[in-house]
């Protein structure tokens, strides 16, 4: 009798730790259709296509300002800018139109379910970035309960030393 109390025991207990493991496991739902995963590839595709098409187009000159680690990314941006043709300035407001577009037309193909689960994603990515950036910052207020602790025990052992 003890040996059946025993196994079944044994065998309900690993079946709730397995349980607890693949409920972890679990796949969040899909937000996008098949046909919205494939305006996505074609939107990366295009930006991927746009760039190389901006790269070749750039001279010698513009190439080695970009490459220049000496003055800061928004400076070589704005040295870039100043000396683009009129042509590398209408393919780049070409590409901006043309991602607008697709993008607009991916935001119309969203239905409302889809659209509260992207705003709900993002809102998550948000707190978990605030949570992180607290943590490595140390203003969730550890570091200063650390300080402090420290401070007491230093005080303490003082007046022990002194009281000895």
């Amino acid at each position: 009798m003890k040996k059946r109390i025993t196994t079944f025991l044994i065998l309900f207990l690993t079946t709730l730790r397995f349980g607890g493991l693949i409920a972890q496991d679990q796949v969040p739902p899909k937000v996008y259709t098949p046909q919205q995963l494939e305006m996505i590839a074609s939107q990366k595709e295009l930006v991927k296509q746009n760039r190389e098409a901006f790269r070749n187009s750039l001279s010698e000159e513009q190439k080695t300002l970009l490459k220049d680690n000496s003055i800061s990314i928004k400076e070589r941006q704005q040295a870039l800018m100043k000396t683009l043709t009129t042509t590398q300035k209408e393919v780049l407001k070409n590409n901006r139109e043309s991602l607008k577009k697709l993008r607009d037309a991916f935001s119309e193909s969203l239905s409302e379910k889809q659209k509260i689960a992207l705003k709900q994603h993002k809102q998550n990515i948000k707190e978990r970035r605030e949570k992180l950036k607290e943590y490595k910052s140390g203003f969730d207020g550890r570091r200063e309960q650390l300080k402090e602790r420290k401070q007491n025990m230093q005080q303490r052992l003082k007046k022990t030393k002194k009281g000895v």
